[in-house]
């Protein structure tokens, strides 16, 4: 069942023990109608008004701000809420996130570089967890040979030692590439006569037979549909958990770009999540093949709406899939580790006529479209594309309104920045990649690319209303980690930063991760800022992100959200998730 329920397992007998004089430990905060924040720095993400001393919010929505006084006048009756010295600010917006393959994830065997440094490491660590999967396959998450130096494919042959008869798969950290032992390639239905899939490929070797390695997301889902559902209740549970890491790093709205994962119907688990347990709300950009042809978009204030639908155009740098003007260096990480050919330059995943059809049928039925773009080649073709589309299909919206968005964005160029403000798209950046592989993008780009490598800055100078994401489970959860990059840009792995011109003002960073977020997934008129009529989504903090040292930032604390003015309970042993464990527990 995965480390989660197991830890829930514990508490459940915990209960059972001593289930009366938890009861009141177990439930949830009481929500009053009306509460006063008063007694800590209100820091609204207004540029009229970016500081307040009290907030009224009554009904889930703001309804005045001011100084106590005149708040403790207007708010008679109202529950006193007081900050004890620290911040309230609006909460956290992540536009770009996979949470239901990240808690599917959180219980797989833990194979990164977050958590490991050698090779060596790494397959002690796949072969103890092989040997402890509880369930019918084993996988793992997380092998990058970015970021362990001497990390080199598995091959085929130590995939099937390690595990002769239970299928595994082992996915890169980036989700792109995976590795299948032979089990898994037969279980899948996979031989070496396979067509590959039309996003996707079977590696084969010279004389045509598998080598195990499974490249792209297309040819990764035919592993993920061949894998035996859980049972029944076991990702509602894993979700809930998970929708409380959020709440727990200060999110109140995800954005869910591509709902993947293994469940039937990975959209609704999280329209049934986010109803039965609002940890943190849901707007969703589904895949293709999770829509059907009559489908249109969904209101945004409705729960967990299908507003968009996804798409990837290229793969990740760290596998070579990064489609680039000029080829990717050659040195050893790019021909020993990735096994990159020189004069490589990565392909595009969808052919052109194909995603020119699919966005006029998307564009026309109203739906926001994000495509997945890394390189240069990539940032063409879709701009290339939208623009003959919003020349064959206007929309009254199109230079304003639909707010296509260009997903990550690691070597968009100035021209197409400003030529992409010009169509109406908007940006989000996938700014993690200066934090954790700043170090090795000299190596796979040259320093000219590096300096100009996710390019925020730029991107803001040409109009954009930018953000950033983590795109988590592909590095972990952590919006002040994010702040901190575009601050500083210095990667981990280093003391000099990248592109010093691409950094941001603390209020321009602070605003990418909230209103300009909000902006983008089409909130802002409810979310992302600390106005009256808004909904009351807070954070509060124990530091004043404003103000607070930049060495400190990451040390803040977060102390709370609330959701249309409830609390939000982010524990992980709540009634819900009790509930949740006992049902899966009784199946």
């Amino acid at each position: 069942m995965g480390k989660w329920t197991k830890r829930l397992v514990w508490t459940a007998a915990l209960l059972t023990m001593s289930f009366g004089g938890l009861w009141f430990w177990l439930s949830a905060p009481a929500t009053p109608d009306s509460i006063m924040f008063h007694g800590g720095r209100i820091i609204t993400m207004d540029p009229a008004e970016p500081y307040h001393e009290a907030m009224l919010v009554r009904g889930g929505r703001i309804v005045a701000l001011g100084n106590l006084a005149d708040m403790r006048a207007a708010g008679g009756g109202a529950s006193l809420y007081n900050l004890k010295g620290n911040s309230l600010m609006p909460g956290f917006i992540e536009p770009h996130s996979h949470p239901v393959a990240a808690a599917q994830f959180a219980a797989t065997i833990d194979v990164s570089g977050f958590a490991h440094t050698s090779r060596a490491e790494v397959m002690q660590a796949l072969e103890d967890g092989i040997e402890d999967a509880p369930g019918a396959w084993a996988i793992a998450f997380g092998w990058d040979p970015v970021m362990i130096d001497d990390l080199t494919a598995p091959t085929l042959a130590e995939l099937d030692a390690l595990s002769p008869e239970k299928p595994l798969l082992v996915l890169t950290q980036m989700m792109h590439d995976a590795y299948a032992n032979s089990a898994a390639l037969a279980a899948a239905g996979i031989s070496a006569g396979s067509a590959n899939p039309p996003t996707g490929e079977f590696v084969r070797d010279a004389d045509g037979n598998l080598t195990g390695t499974i490249r792209e997301v297309g040819a990764i889902n035919v592993l993920f549909s061949a894998m035996p559902r859980p049972p029944e209740g076991t990702n509602d549970l894993l979700l809930n958990l998970f929708m409380g890491a959020y709440a727990r790093a200060g999110y109140t709205t995800v954005g869910v770009l591509g709902p993947v994962g293994n469940d039937a119907d990975p959209i609704g688990l999280l329209k049934r999540r986010t109803a039965a347990s609002p940890l943190v709300q849901t707007i969703i950009y589904a895949l293709p093949d999770q829509l059907s042809a009559t489908d249109a978009p969904e209101a945004r204030d409705g729960n967990a709406p299908v507003v968009g639908v996804k798409f990837w155009m290229d793969g990740s740098p760290y596998a070579g899939g990064a489609a680039v003007r000029e080829p990717y260096e050659v040195n050893d990480l790019t021909t020993e580790r990735l096994h990159l050919k020189p004069g490589h330059v990565g392909a595009m995943m969808i052919p052109a006529d194909d995603y020119r059809a699919m966005f006029v049928d998307y564009h026309t039925r109203g739906f926001q479209i994000a495509t997945h773009v890394q390189g240069e080649n990539a940032v063409d073709r879709v701009l290339d594309i939208a623009e003959q589309v919003f020349e064959d299909y206007p929309r009254a919206d199109n230079k304003a309104g639909h707010r296509h968005r260009l997903e990550h964005n690691a070597l968009i160029t100035k021209a197409q920045l400003e030529r992409a403000h010009a169509l109406g798209f908007t940006t989000s950046f996938f700014i993690d990649h200066i934090r954790f592989y700043g170090d090795k993008l000299p190596a796979l780009f040259g320093s000219e690319r590096t300096e100009r490598y996710m390019p925020i800055g730029t991107a803001q100078a040409a109009g954009h209303v930018v953000t950033v994401h983590s795109d988590h489970p592909a590095t972990p959860i952590g919006p002040l980690r994010s702040l901190v990059t575009m601050l500083e840009r210095t990667p981990d792995k280093g003391d000099t930063p990248i592109g010093e011109a691409e950094k941001l003002s603390r209020m321009d960073a602070l605003k990418a991760i909230t209103i300009n977020a909000a902006w983008q997934l089409g909130l802002e008129d409810s979310r992302g800022s600390l106005q009256v009529g808004k909904q009351a989504d807070l954070v509060m903090l124990s530091s004043d992100l404003t103000t607070i040292p930049v060495d400190q930032i990451e040390q803040t604390q977060v102390l709370g959200t609330w959701i249309n003015g409830a609390p939000v309970d982010a524990r992980k042993t709540t009634w819900m998730n009790v509930g949740l464990l006992w049902q899966l527990l009784k199946n």
